[in-house]
């Protein structure tokens, strides 16, 4: 069968396309379910995102489990979704790529381990822009299903391992917890109904729960951006949003008892405040090696537990400060595409404002999470994926749902 002729035919891709779905649902039930077997030993420990024997094996095997199954079953879209990178995207990509010089220090194992991470970020990040590829439906389908599954990690962890005690849930410290939630938060974004809104309200209620600063106000980031982009600001609007400052002023005090901004003691649970040293050893680390040390060769006290400080000690000032700075370029070219969808179709407009307020959210949480750019953990695949997001042709207004997001394939 020709590519035209699958094109016109959508049917005919379609066991191609929920081999694709499933393969991105495993990999949120092993990014995130493996978790509730983790052991208090790992509840404290800064780059727990890549600890713990099962933890890490459902990484793995997630990640392989994906790349595999998307290079099978959609090749072409593949290809076509590599030459469809913007600017910003492709020059992170180059920066990545030539990062690998950096690996050639220190020991040969250390080398080959840091040229086959970084390889393996390549990879992924060009695999997850495959994902655009697919039918606006089944995207919404997908996101949707991927939120519902977050969720259900959250309910399912509280249930076996009971109610947190010291914000821990068991073994599982509590950011730890309350990232696959607000991933589960920002995904149910790009689908409306009943069930995206009861996933964002336990979702929000979970993570409230173990106090987990950077996820809430993360999450309310995310909400304010998406509804401020996808419905147009009126007057009631506005009033509503000087009430609610009105109201907040009076109750600031138990905000802040609630979110602990004056509490130091946090130190590396989550936060704003606790992590200063921390973060001097990350800036002397980019001091002493101001040219990088290379991607995954930081140690958690070198990386600042701060995903910023961590690019620049593992990219160095310039190629990290260029991915940040691309990485700010992309939220803002991501912010005139929800300006401009005003005109598309209602499910058009919800996808380009979901993926800014997720990608605004996630800039946010990059600054209290171990890493920007990584792989396995909830977080990272979610950035990647917002991220990588392929150039698409925007199609006439009024174009059929099912044919406002295939992008045109050569040949």
């Amino acid at each position: 069968m020709t590519i035209s002729a699958t094109m016109a035919n959508p049917n005919a891709s379609r066991p191609q396309t929920v081999a694709v779905l499933v393969a991105f649902w495993a990999w949120c039930v092993l990014l995130s379910f493996p978790m509730i077997g983790m052991t208090e030993d790992f509840a404290d420990v800064p780059t727990a995102f890549g600890s713990g024997g099962g933890v890490l094996l459902g990484q793995i095997a997630g990640l392989v489990l994906f790349v595999l199954t998307l290079a099978l079953a959609r090749p072409v879209q593949l290809l076509s979704s590599l030459g469809r990178t913007s600017l910003p995207q492709a020059a992170i990509i180059v920066i990545i790529y030539l990062s690998m010089v950096l690996q050639l220090q220190g020991e040969e194992g250390s080398t080959l381990i840091g040229i086959f991470y970084t390889t393996l970020l390549l990879v992924t990040a060009l695999t997850l822009s495959a994902v655009w590829t697919l039918q606006l439906p089944d995207l919404e389908t997908g996101f949707g299903v991927a939120s519902v599954i977050f969720c259900l990690f959250g309910i399912s962890a509280l249930v076996i391992l009971g109610l947190p005690e010291n914000r821990n849930v068991g073994g599982i410290q509590p950011n730890l917890f309350a990232a696959p939630l607000l991933m589960a938060f920002i995904f149910s974004l790009f689908r409306a109904g009943v069930i995206s809104i009861g996933v964002r309200i336990a979702c929000f209620a979970m993570i409230a729960l173990v106090s987990s600063r950077f996820a809430m106000i993360g999450c309310v980031t995310a909400f304010a951006v998406y509804t401020t982009a996808f419905k147009r600001l009126d007057s009631w609007k506005i009033a509503t949003l000087v009430v609610a400052l009105m109201v907040a002023i009076p109750l600031w005090p138990h905000i802040v008892t609630i979110l602990a901004l004056d509490d130091p003691n946090r130190d590396l649970s989550s936060g704003f405040t606790g992590r200063d040293e921390y973060w001097y050893s990350a800036l002397s680390t980019i001091s002493n090696h101001p040219l990088g040390i290379g991607f995954k060769r930081a140690t958690a006290f070198e990386s600042g537990h701060n995903g910023y400080l961590k690019t620049l000690v593992e990219f160095g000032l310039v190629g990290g400060g260029l991915i940040i700075f691309l990485f700010a370029v992309t939220i803002a070219s991501a912010g005139v595409d929800a300006a401009r969808s005003t005109e598309r179709a209602s499910r058009e407009r919800r996808f380009a404002c979901a993926r800014l307020a997720g990608l605004v959210a996630l800039a946010f949480g990059a600054f209290f999470q171990p890493q920007l750019l990584s792989l396995g953990d909830a977080f990272g695949v979610t950035l990647l994926l917002l991220l990588f997001r392929p150039r698409t042709t925007p199609a006439p207004h009024g174009a059929p749902a099912t044919e406002l997001h295939a992008p045109a394939i050569p040949g």
